[in-house]
């Protein structure tokens, strides 16, 4: 476990999950630190789900001053802290800590809000919109959440198993529908989307890979983000450019919920401009 601080000294961050090596993060915060005033150390931490609760008591005592948090603790660290942001909670994870006054540990959940505003960036908007998800984890879960609460028109769900898709859709309301991912069912919904969202793995570390079958059709009418980034241009994200459609990549969306953890750590708040330069200075970074 990392050494105690003082909390006169600089101000501890870090991301903690398990596996944590493949994170991005203290890439993104090494970079605001030098463009933007946070003035942080942002560290990686490897946290085994049996060591959990050091990670939180290291809040708890000002050893850090904010957490972010990655596989498999989101849903495990709700249990740790001593209050849940009604988001977070509405969507079932937290991925954000910040140490609030006399201690207090605050989770927050910021994968909607990057969702969101990963989309505006590139100039699209969920409202009414029409939104397609794949996948049902809880990446499909934060998407779904984001759309609903921006007011889409609909969102459907396709996942292999019909059954996650439905649970997830029974949480969100009557709006949001579960869909077989079959060729069938999903050319239907694509017909009538205007926001695909891939919410899978499919794709990662896997250039070839799509999580839409070959014969499927994507429209010129849609915008497509794909939470995958590595690699940056998917299979997914190609076909969409070939069909004429708008894309965005994962990183977008990691970025802005960076962004959003900063703002609830530090008060500061970047803007767009300060986004698409982080943006750009990632593409060079990743291979």
């Amino acid at each position: 476990m990392p050494g105690p601080s003082e909390l006169g000294d600089s101000p501890r961050y870090a991301v903690i999950g398990d596996p944590v090596a493949h994170s991005l993060s203290p890439r993104i915060f090494r970079w605001l630190a030098q463009n933007t005033p946070f003035s942080g150390a942002y560290e990686m931490w490897h946290v085994p789900k049996e060591n959990l609760s050091l990670a939180v008591d290291a809040l708890r005592d000002g050893t850090f001053l904010g957490l972010s948090v990655t596989l498999p603790h989101k849903e495990a660290v709700m249990g740790l802290v001593d209050a849940v942001d009604p988001e977070a909670r509405r969507l079932g994870a937290v991925n954000c800590l910040a140490r609030a006054e006399g201690g207090r540990v605050m989770g927050f959940n910021t994968d909607g809000v990057g969702f969101v505003r990963a989309l505006d960036t590139q100039g699209a908007s969920l409202l009414n919109a029409r939104v397609l998800v794949l996948g049902a984890g809880g990446a499909a879960r934060a998407a779904v959440g984001a759309a609903v609460f921006a007011r889409a028109s609909e969102v459907q769900v396709a996942n292999r198993s019909l059954d996650r898709a439905r649970a997830l859709a029974r949480d969100f309301g009557a709006s949001v529908h579960a869909i077989a991912s079959t060729s069938e069912a999903l050319q239907r919904a694509l017909a009538q989307c205007e926001v695909l969202v891939n919410a899978t793995s499919v794709g990662l570390n896997d250039a070839a890979a799509c999580p839409l079958p070959e014969d499927v059709c994507l429209s010129a009418t849609a915008t497509v983000l794909d939470m995958v980034y590595r690699p940056l241009r998917t299979r997914l994200l190609l076909r969409a450019e070939a069909a004429g459609a708008r894309t965005v990549d994962g990183l977008w969306m990691l970025i802005h919920q960076a962004l959003e953890q900063l703002r609830l750590w530090t008060g500061f708040e970047g803007d767009a401009l300060l986004a698409t330069r982080l943006h750009a200075h990632l593409c060079e970074e990743l291979p």
